[in-house]
């Protein structure tokens, strides 16, 4: 139940006396019907004794006021719901979002948080559930209140038959529990597949590739499976609630039977009239209903606080930890960067993708890592990132842990460009700026136009219509454009320079580009870089060798370290890769 109260005080805070409103309207909701469970004795007794239309008719209109008071209050209730229920989801959904971003990247690449994400967002999703929960159950306790009270004036057998159906509901209340838990451990992992294939189907950028290749099946096929899945799940939980409400009402039905009968014959024996039979069958019936909806309800209020947990667990993880580093100031005149005997596996991993790896880049050096596939050159990248910890070992700048400096102050220094590159679907300006339109500086303007010149973007920025300032999304804008790959590869390094980092690093970025525009802007990139401290990583060696120093990983080691010329005397893994290569050009 805390997570429960947790909510509604959530709820609260974004929509004022909401808890004031909704106790008193659910009251309400619960009072206004008891009138209807007595007036037929009323009216009754009115007939067979002093028969006065006038009191049948005042009665017979109170029942109609309350009921029509009832309607009222219940459309208020439900627009109380809406209104508060929609806030929260708004709030909410964007509090995940926000959460979301703000996770290490070890936590965004793992299928867990993934899984605990989607829980979230179904949690958010089950909260105009709360008037299922707490609106009918408080009704139904005060009506069964009000009923047990009467029926206890009659006889203590028909109580006695309420605790046994109460008993006997107990086991069931149990399963439907038991179902409830079970409905949402099997759902998630499906729901998040399902909704990803979805969101894979709409996205523009995959049309091209499932027109040419008949990708419409496929993709269809694919979600249909998840589809089937969750149908299937739904299916097997709505059969199995539907069999266990339906064997609570089959006991309900033994007991009103049960009653029924003592009740007849109480009534035959002139024990009670025919007003008292009508009272107590009518109590008789709501204690019972009453009861299987608080049985009921209690097994989803307990499934209901566990979805809960989930959403507050979510957003209880722990973010990126940007004030971790003691060191907030770091002299940049000079950048060195040292590998000392570095180990690394991921998460959830047994085997490491790095072993004992140590190398040093020196300041205003400019170094080349190449390797094979898989050999962990952008597991270096992510490291010197802080994306990831070290399992054993560390890293320096300038001769500092970098475990040991502050991440915002530390990421000031790094210039990225990431061979998974992203470009946001806003202007280009604001991607290359990382600030909203009215935010960006003159200071920025003029470094973007720096930018657009050396990496041959100019021609191409000046046709659109909006220039730097066009979109790269048609969601808002009908003059937006769609970049080519080799383009938003250029736009991802003016990304990169504009930022101003004293390090360089980039990691496969032009492999988009073909051989003679890679090695154009490979040689841009070192005559801009020329005096900075720069990492570059790159499948293509014939941009390589134009770098001070080139490293080569393979089998998860630092196994080579010298100039193109040293490393071809050494007639290693560089020289063969370089001549394989070169045979292709030749």
């Amino acid at each position: 139940m805390k997570n429960i109260l947790k909510l509604l005080k959530k709820i609260n805070e974004i929509h004022k006396n909401f808890i004031k409103k909704f106790v008193i309207f659910s009251l309400l909701m619960g009072i206004l019907p008891l009138f209807s469970i007595i007036a037929p004795k009323l009216i009754i007794d009115e007939i067979y004794g002093q028969k006065r239309l006038k009191i049948i008719f005042i009665i017979a209109f109170l029942v109609l006021i309350f009921d029509l008071i009832r309607g009222l209050v219940n459309k208020l209730n439900a627009n109380l719901l809406t209104e508060s229920f929609e806030s929260f989801f708004d709030v909410y959904t964007f509090k995940l979002s926000e959460k979301a971003i703000k996770l290490p990247v070890e936590k965004s690449d793992s299928k867990t948080v993934q899984d605990e994400m989607e829980k979230a967002h179904y949690a958010i999703f089950e909260i105009f559930k709360i008037y299922d929960l707490f609106a009918i159950t408080i009704n139904s306790t005060i009506t069964g209140i009000f009923s047990l009270i009467v029926l206890m004036n009659l006889s203590v057998f028909v109580v006695l038959v309420v605790l046994i159906l109460i008993l006997l509901n107990k086991k069931i209340v149990k399963l439907i529990k038991k179902n409830e838990l079970d409905y949402q451990k099997n759902d998630i992992p499906k729901l998040r597949a399902y909704r990803f294939f979805i969101n894979f189907s709409q996205d523009h950028r995959y049309f091209k590739d499932i027109k040419i290749y008949n990708g419409e099946n496929f993709i269809l096929k694919k979600s249909e499976i998840f589809h089937q899945k969750l149908v299937k799940n739904s299916s097997a939980y709505y059969t199995k609630n539907g069999i266990y409400v339906g064997l609570m009402n089959v006991f309900s039905n033994f007991s009103i039977l049960g009653s029924l009968f003592f009740l007849v014959v109480k009534l035959i024996e002139k024990a009670i009239s025919l007003a008292d039979f009508t009272l107590y069958f009518n109590s008789l019936i709501s204690l019972i209903n009453a009861s299987k909806e608080i049985q009921k309800n209690y097994a989803q209020v307990i499934a209901f606080n566990e979805q809960l947990q989930s959403l507050f667990d979510f957003l209880n993880q722990k973010e990126e930890n940007f004030d971790e580093g003691k060191i907030k100031k770091i002299n940049t005149e000079k950048i060195t960067i040292k590998f000392d005997n570095v180990c690394f596996k991921y998460p959830k991993s047994k085997e490491n993708i790095l072993e004992n790896c140590s190398f040093e880049i020196k300041n205003g050096e400019t170094v080349a890592l190449v390797g094979k596939n898989g050999a962990g050159k952008s597991t270096i990248v992510k490291l010197l990132c802080k994306f990831y910890k070290p399992t054993s070992g560390n890293i320096y700048l300038n001769g500092i842990n970098i475990n040991d400096i502050d991440t915002k102050t530390y990421y000031k220094i790094l210039s990225p460009t990431f061979q998974d590159f992203r470009l946001f679907p806003f202007r280009i300006s604001e991607n290359i700026s990382a600030n909203l339109l009215d935010d960006i500086t003159n200071y920025q303007r003029e470094k973007m136009d720096e930018s657009f010149y050396l990496l041959n973007l100019k021609s191409w920025i000046d046709k659109l219509v909006n220039k730097e300032d066009t979109f790269l999304t048609f969601l808002f804008s009908k003059n937006s454009v769609e970049p080519s790959g080799g383009i938003g590869q250029k736009l991802a390094l003016s990304r990169s320079m504009v930022h101003e980092g004293k390090f360089f690093i980039m990691d496969e970025p032009t492999s988009a580009l073909d051989p003679r525009s890679e090695q154009e802007i490979f040689e841009k990139m070192l005559d801009i870089s020329k005096g900075q401290t720069s990492l570059f990583i790159s499948h293509r060696l014939s941009s390589t060798k134009y770098a001070d120093r080139i490293i080569v990983c393979d089998n998860k080691k630092i196994t080579e370290n010298g100039n193109h010329e040293k490393l071809m005397k050494d007639d290693g893994l560089y020289k063969k890769m370089y001549l394989s290569q070169a045979k292709l050009y030749d």
